[in-house]
Parts: C-alpha cells; structure tokens; sequence
C-alpha cells in the first residue's frame, strides 16, 4: 500500500507539471499571435496569424481535461490516506485524528462522547482454516453489517487485521450499550457462507469507554475500550464489557497499556531475537543457539516475560514468532553458522495452519535445513492444547525436525508427555537447577533422577538457568549432558 501511495503522489505531481506547462503554452502562442495583429496585406502573414490562433486554442482545450484529471487523482489519493482499502471504513490514522478531534471539541462543548472497540471472536479460525481471500471476503461482510448498526453521524474504522472501531459522539454509557447490543443482535441474525457452503456465524467482544467518565485523554480512553474487549473475551465472548464501580481501571488502564505497546511494537519492526549458547558440560562446546525473543526499544530491551503472556491474549504471538524466526535466519545465513537452532515458540503457533509451510519457505531462502531446528515445547502450556497440539508435534517429525520439552518437572503430566511425544532433548525446569547451589539437596536428587530416566530413554538433557560454576559443576555430577544459563553467557543479539 505504501508503494502504491508513493506511486499515486508521483502521477498527481506529474500532472500538475503537465497541466502547468500546458497553460503556459496557451498564453505564449496567444500572446504570440497578438504581435500579429496589425494592418497587413501579405496572404501568408494571415496564414500565420490564423494557424497561431488555432494552436492557442488547443492547449487551452486540453488544460480543462487534465485539471478535472488532477483533481480526481487528489480526490483517489485523499481517500487513500484515510480509508481502509479493504473495507472503505476509516484507517487507523484517521481515527486517532478523529478521536483527537472530538476530545477537543467535547471539551468546548462539554458533553460526553463513546469510544467503542470490536475485535471478531472466530475470525483467525476462518482465516486459517479458509485463506486469506475468504477472511477478507469475511471482513467486509462484517464491516458492512458494522457500518449498518451504528448510528447516523458515528464515526467507524477499520483499525488493524479483525479490530474495528467507531465514535459515537455526544453519547454516554446508556446510550452506547443499545448500539453495541444491536450490532451483537445483527451479528447473530447473520450468517456467512463459506467456501464449502458451510454457514459460520460472525461473533464479536465489544469493549466501551466514555469520556471524560472513564478517562480525559484519547490514548486512556482507547487503552481502557481495549481493556474492556480482554474482558468480554474472557467472561465468554460475544458479549459487551464497560467500565464498572467494582473495576480497577489502573488495572486495566496497565493492561491495554501492554497490549497497545505489543501493537506499536510489531508495527515498527521491533521484534528482535537474542541468542543464548546451549553448550556440552564437559567440554563447554557449543550444541546449539537458543532462539529467544526480545523487543528492543530506545529505552530499554524488553525479555519476553513482560509480553508473551498478553500477545498470547490478543492472538498477536503468530505474528511475533514468525518476524522472529525469520530475522534469526537471516542472521544464521549471514553468519554461516551451520549447528542448531533451538526455537522457544509458542505452542499455539505450532497449530496455526500457516505456520510450518512459512516456516519451510524462509528456510528454503536462507538455505536451512529441518535437521538443524529444534522445536521447544512447553509444558505448563501444552496440557492446556494437548489434543490441538498432538497432531502438529506428529507432523514436525515427519518433516524432520526434532523436538524438546521445555520446564520438564514444572507441570503434573511429565512423564505423560514422554510417552505421547517422541523428544530428542528434555530441558530440566530452572526451579530445581537454581535449587542445585547446595551439593547433597532435594534438587540434586531429583535432577540427577531425571538425567537417569532420560539416559534410559535415549534423550539428551539440557540444564537451564546455569548461574553459578558451583551450579555448572553439580549438573555435570547430576549427568547432564548440555548447560545454558547466565554463567556460560547472557542472551546477545549476536551469535
């Protein structure tokens, strides 16, 4: 869109330029043929007069053409700057020059005013189950039955994938709810059809905020809608969610924070892999590189502890993870390292139907091979998908891959996941490594029990969260094959 936008500008300048030079034609040879227009007696002097007046016209003729061409060229390009192509609802830009616009002039005017926030509950269902084509067919049948249940006079847009948004001015909470409720009702009179002439119902979560009720500033009052649209989500979807007497909206207010950072953060190409050495105990040589995720902002770097749960929450992870790996490759082709790479994805994107297939394609660019990838499958997540997941881990290894169990002994179903997965690497959660720093202690007992079962098994172990030498040397009495942890190094966004 951005080139297609340059490309619009480049042709309006263009015609500005020829319609300018056309104009100065038309008055040089008018102009030109007045020095003619004196007494003459000589046939081919008329002739001349003549045929200059005929050429002055004909530019003249063409300027009026090329103006109306200008001018609708502008008119394609304004709307353009400020229309979602897709649906022909607002962009985002748009309405944050809106939102800020009715801010001020509720102000002036002191009445109140609605920001309402729809995220579609089933879309990345249909999207990844039907294609693309079929989620913005889905798209614009949703933004066609949004436009049609909000009142005349509201303000709505598209703001990002399956997020829409609208204001509805001079509007409090009793006057929001009946909106939001039509639009819910409409939504589930309507049915979509699908590829496979199936019928899907469109379903929503809908958050609210008013101001100045629930905030006096447009990034609080967007950050608290989101917040409620979190809420609706969890309370069971399809559902609308405001602000109550019994909510913290400090709570909340953090929480859509977080999201809309999660956002900014995609948006401006901040999400960066770090890099953390998995090595042997005993020689210290290097196994593999762990692929970690960061987003790198001007103040500070931010660890994937601070967002993943939330980007998990607002189904922005696929997203995350696939920038992540790809920029790990291009650093992998850049460097020729040719050992492993350890990917701590989330067990969600395993299930999404587009990811392996993107996964291989980028691997095929920069000439990797499935051997040289290790998925890590987390375990206090995975009982929560088990029956998703199952299939996807059974595809992985046919393909190739290998596969290890992250925070092995964190959950209750340990073992049942040795039997159902077939793993090349078990990585011992970091509670009971850390709990190593005394020789003799329950967790040395029970890390060097694991590192028997695994040796039976056939499977290489990994100890994490090294951070001492005396850690490193307990592990290594324990029988664990590979370390990583602070001690060996810090994740680095070099290898």
């Amino acid at each position: 869109m951005a080139i297609k936008a340059k490309d619009d500008q480049t042709r309006v300048r263009t015609l500005i330029l020829v319609c300018c030079a056309t104009l100065f034609l038309a008055m040089l040879l008018t102009s030109g043929s007045m020095l003619f227009l004196v007494p003459v007696t000589s046939g081919a002097k008329n002739l001349a007069v003549a045929a200059v007046l005929l050429l002055s016209f004909l530019p003249a003729g063409i300027a009026p053409i090329l103006i109306k061409t200008l001018g609708s060229y502008a008119k394609q390009s304004e709307m353009m700057a400020t229309r979602d192509p897709l649906t022909n609802l607002y962009n985002q830009a748009t309405f944050w020059d809106f939102l800020g616009y009715e801010i001020e002039r509720a102000r002036r005017q002191n009445y109140r005013f609605t920001v309402m926030l729809v995220d579609l509950d089933n879309f990345k269902v249909i999207n990844d189950t039907y294609g693309h084509e079929s989620g913005d067919a889905y798209l614009i049948d949703f933004s066609k039955l949004f436009k049609a249940s909000i009142r005349k006079g509201d303000i709505p847009a598209r703001y990002a994938g399956d997020n829409f948004a609208a204001i509805l001015p001079i509007c409090d909470e009793a006057q929001a709810y009946p909106v939001a409720k039509r639009l819910l009702d409409n939504l589930r009179d309507h049915s979509f059809m699908l590829p496979d002439g199936s019928m899907a119902r469109i379903t929503a979560s809908i958050g609210i905020a008013v101001f100045p009720d629930h905030a006096k500033d447009a990034e609080s009052l967007f950050l608290l809608a989101n917040s409620m649209i979190n809420q609706a989500k969890v309370s069971g979807k399809d559902r609308v969610s405001m602000p109550g007497d019994e909510v913290d909206l400090t709570i909340l207010k953090s929480a859509g924070e977080k999201s809309l950072f999660i956002m900014d953060s995609i948006r401006k190409n901040r999400i960066v892999p770090y890099f953390q050495p998995i090595v042997s105990v005993n020689r210290l040589s290097v196994l593999a590189y762990e692929v970690l995720t960061r987003i790198v902002t001007p103040e500070r770097v931010v660890p994937a502890s601070e967002f993943i749960e939330a980007a998990e929450g607002m189904g922005a992870i696929g997203k995350i993870d696939i920038m992540l790996v790809e920029k790990a490759f291009e650093i992998v082709k850049q460097t020729g390292y040719k050992g492993k790479l350890f990917l701590n994805l989330s067990p969600k994107v395993l299930v999404l139907k587009e990811f392996m297939p993107s996964v291989r394609q980028m691997m095929s660019g920069y000439g990797l091979e499935p051997s040289q990838l290790v998925f890590e499958i987390t375990e206090r997540e995975t009982v929560k998908n088990m029956n998703l997941i199952e299939k996807s881990v059974a595809d992985i290894k046919d393909q190739g891959f290998s596969l290890a169990l992250d925070d092995f002994g964190s959950g209750y179903s340990s073992i049942q996941y040795l039997r159902m997965f077939k793993v090349e690497y078990l990585k011992i959660d970091g509670m009971f490594i850390r709990g190593m720093a005394d020789r003799g202690s329950m967790e040395q007992s029970i890390v060097t029990n694991i590192s028997r079962l695994a040796n039976d098994l056939g499977i290489k172990t990994i100890a994490e969260y090294v951070e001492s030498e005396q850690i490193l040397g307990n592990v290594r009495l324990a029988g664990i094959d590979y370390a990583q942890g602070y001690y060996i190094r810090q994740p680095q966004p070099a290898m």
